[in-house]
């Protein structure tokens, strides 16, 4: 545990200058990207919602500060995920890797670092 929290802290240090996405209460920074590796930190606050993108890699989704989400793919189908801060979740699966969008259905701010291994 005491890697990755330094790992994170590294990455945090590391992110100066990088690039910020902010739409509608759906904040998006890279924290560091090259050709193995694209690690960002995602926020969005209650009600925000991403753009429908599907997610070719796999990847790994650490929550800096938890709460809940609902993703709406594009046959229409959702799934709604909670996560608690701490929680650290491999998403390799067939349907993490189609097009959908993630809104926060909680009632505070969602934060999720995610690392797309390339």
């Amino acid at each position: 545990m005491k890697k990755y929290v330094f790992l994170i802290a590294s990455l945090f240090l590391l992110s100066a200058g990088n690039a910020i996405a902010d739409h509608h209460g759906f904040k998006q920074k890279t924290l560091i990207e090259n050709e193995r590796v694209r690690v960002f930190v995602a926020s969005l606050t209650p009600g925000a919602e991403t753009p429908s993108v599907a997610r070719e890699f796999d990847r790994i989704v650490y929550a800096v500060k938890g709460g809940a989400i609902l993703r709406t793919y594009e046959d229409g189908s959702t799934a709604r995920y909670t996560y608690k801060t701490g929680d650290v979740v491999y998403a390799d699966q067939p349907k993490d890797k189609q097009k959908y969008s993630i809104k926060n259905v909680g009632k505070s701010t969602i934060v999720l670092q995610v690392t797309y291994l390339k």
